[in-house]
Parts: structure tokens; sequence; C-alpha cells
């Protein structure tokens, strides 16, 4: 088994978010033993809860006669909001410790759901990282880290431990089953033909700033609607935005952010392109959203308070990442799909550093070995995520 580096909640009950085969279950089960387990994905225990939520307090009572300081689990607990007034008495009341997954925090956050008032942390799991790989016995772990293989199938932990042949099975079906599951069966949209063609739109869009007006204009749907369903991506944790840095919260709100789905086998998976590799600007978008996924799952899993954005010069010179905390930048990521970085691929990270010179600058490529130009360091993108979880870029 690939241990994950998901931090441990000690005795404090948590919420644990994270789209679907991202590893949730798998990781409840191995570290909460003789634990009450709840899959609200079963129909059965769904119908149940869903018609009487307060069977759980007779049901928790009888697990803790038998494990005194068990746990009690529950999945996907957002199809069944009103549970969490029975989680809320139960821990307030008896001091039981929760376990609550879900793979949507819409239906909770937006649908005035109990969040526990702050008695409850939340985590966050994702794919497969690559100092999670690093440390398992997994073939395809350390040094033999196929690069290639996770920018077209990802790193979902089902398809990253399946067989080649398997691999594009199991992302097709993710891609019907989360339109079916998450969007159809949980009511989030009215228009599923819609919200199909922005999912797909949104696949083929990433790592490009988001113009809600002209992807109105191409596929025919209106530009709220459009927003509406990019709010849903973020909300079921299928893609996020990152916008564009200022210390102005004003001027940041009035700019244009990029988008990213968090997972690069999905997006191949929704731009129907998993039979050949991906190659040219497309390589280039999905190495880019590759290292973008990997850096908010390794500084989530180390506990990191800060924020994620894209940097712009006047003069229209970019930075790919800027890693920061408050109004304070700690670090500039240059994200380059080249084996042979060269001056002009600096371009962006010069600009940046002549109006902030005391914040580190880095360029993140495939090439072979670290290197300096000038004042830049530069990074093989997995020598680059290994430093990071190790914390010596960031502290």
């Amino acid at each position: 088994m690939i241990s994950r580096h998901l931090p441990n909640p000690g005795k404090r009950s948590f919420f644990l978010f994270g789209p679907r085969m991202t590893g949730k279950s798998t990781w409840l089960s191995h570290e909460f033993d003789n634990a009450l387990r709840i899959d609200l994905l079963n129909q059965e225990n769904y119908i149940r809860y869903l018609a009487n939520p307060g069977l759980l307090a007779g049901e928790a009572e009888s697990h803790l006669k038998r494990n005194r300081n068990g746990w009690i689990l529950i999945d996907e607990i957002q199809r069944v909001p009103d549970l969490l007034n029975e989680v809320h008495r139960l821990i307030e009341e008896r001091k039981i410790r929760f376990g609550l997954s879900g793979s949507s925090a819409r239906k909770l956050k937006r649908g005035g759901a109990n969040l526990l008032a702050g008695r409850a942390t939340e985590m966050r799991i994702f794919p497969f990282t690559v100092p999670e790989l690093d440390a398992s016995d997994a073939p395809t772990s350390g040094s033999r880290f196929d690069l290639n293989s996770a920018i077209r199938w990802g790193t979902l932990p089902p398809v990253w431990t399946s067989e080649p042949s398997e691999k594009r099975d199991i992302l097709r079906s993710y891609a019907s089953v989360y339109l079916r599951e998450e969007i159809q069966a949980e009511g989030l949209v009215r228009n599923l033909p819609a919200f199909s063609k922005v999912l797909q739109l949104a696949a083929e869009s990433i790592a490009q700033e988001v113009n809600y007006s002209t992807l109105s204009r191409e596929i025919g749907v209106a530009s709220k609607t459009i927003a509406s369903h990019f709010s849903i991506l973020e909300d079921t944790l299928i893609g996020f935005l990152l916008p564009p840095w200022t210390r102005s919260i004003r001027k940041e709100l009035a700019g244009s952010s990029k988008f990213y789905l968090f997972d690069n086998g999905v997006t191949n998976a929704l731009r129907e392109n998993l039979t050949d590799a991906p190659v040219g600007e497309s390589l280039g978008a999905l190495f880019e959203q590759f290292v973008i996924q990997q850096v908010r799952a390794i500084l989530s899993y180390r506990g990191f308070e800060g924020s994620f954005s894209f940097w712009r010069a006047r003069g229209g010179n970019e930075v790919d990442l800027i890693i920061a905390r408050g109004s304070k930048p700690l670090l500039a990521v240059e994200i380059k799909n080249t084996s042979r970085p060269s001056r002009m691929d600096f371009a962006g990270l010069r600009s940046f550093s002549e109006e902030y010179p005391k914040v580190p600058c880095i360029l993140v490529s495939r090439q072979p070995r670290a290197s300096k130009d000038d004042s830049f360091e530069s990074y093989p993108v997995l020598e680059f995520l290994r430093e990071l979880h190790s914390g010596s870029l960031i502290g």
C-alpha cells in the first residue's frame, strides 16, 4: 500500500474532502481500526439515514459500548446533510469522535448545513504526489517515477496502480460517473447537456484565463450559467481557479483567473484524448497543470497557510505560480515544458524580480540537473517537488 501524507488529525473530529477515487475510504480504513463505518454511497444506508437521521445516536452508543475510544466514520456525508446535526450533538454531549468524508462541499457549505462550528478540522486529499510515491514500494516510485505517464494518465490511485491496458477504461468511466453521480444525481444543474459542454470546454482551457463572455459566444450558453458551472467545478473539487497576484484585493477581484483541473488523466478523458500521448501546446499546459496540482497537494499536507496565484507584468511577461502568505510573496515559480531552458524562459522571472527583488525565483522544467541562470535557480521538476516537500524551499 502507498502511504499518504495527510496530517494526523489527532483526537479531533474532522472533515476529509477530496474528489472521488483520491483514496478517502482507503486512508480512513487504514488509519482507524475498529471504527464504525457508515457508507452513504450504499443506497440502503442512504435511504435509512435520509428518512431518520436520529438512527445515528443509537448506533453510536452501541459501538462505544464495544469500543470505548472508537471512531465513527461517515463516507460521503454531503448526501445526508441533516446527519451533521446529530454529529454535532454527539460530539458535544458524548465526546464522540467523527471522521466525515465527502467528495463535494457544495451541498454542505451552500445549503446551510451544520459545519460543526469549529468542532471539526477540515482536511483535503488529492491524487498521489511525487513524495508519496517516492516513499512507497511501488515499482514506479522514486527515481523510476514516470513523469510522462503522470502527465498523460494522472495520478489517481486506481489509475496509477492499474495495468496500462486498464487506465483508459478507468478514466473514461470516471468522467461519465462524475457527470452522472456528482452532477445529475445530486441535482446540481438543471441542464446537464449545457454543463457537459462547459466541462469539456474547461478541460480544453486549462492554464488559460477564463473569460465567461468569450466562452458564452463559443458554445451558446449564457455567461452567468457558465460562471455558475465553473463554480460547481470548484465546489465539487474537480477544478480550481488561480487568481492574478496583486497586493490589492480590489484589483485581484477585477482580474481574470486561470483554470485548472485536479488531475491530468481526468483532463484527457474529458478531452476525449486518451488514445494518443499529448504533444505541443497541449503537453505544455498539462505539464504546467501537473506541477501546480502537485504544489497545492504537497503544501496542503504540510499545513501551509497561504495562497496561490499567477503574476503578469504590464508588458505581458508572466510567472505561472506565486506562492504567498498574506500580502507577502514567498516564492515565484515559472514552469516550462523543456529539457533545455533558454534565456527567454526566464523573462517572466526577471520582470517579477525587478518588482520583488527579495523574493526567491525558480524555473521548473524537464532539465536533467539543477542549474543557475544569473540569480535564478532552475530545477528539474521532480527535484523541485521533493525539495518543496522537505521544507527547504518554503518553511
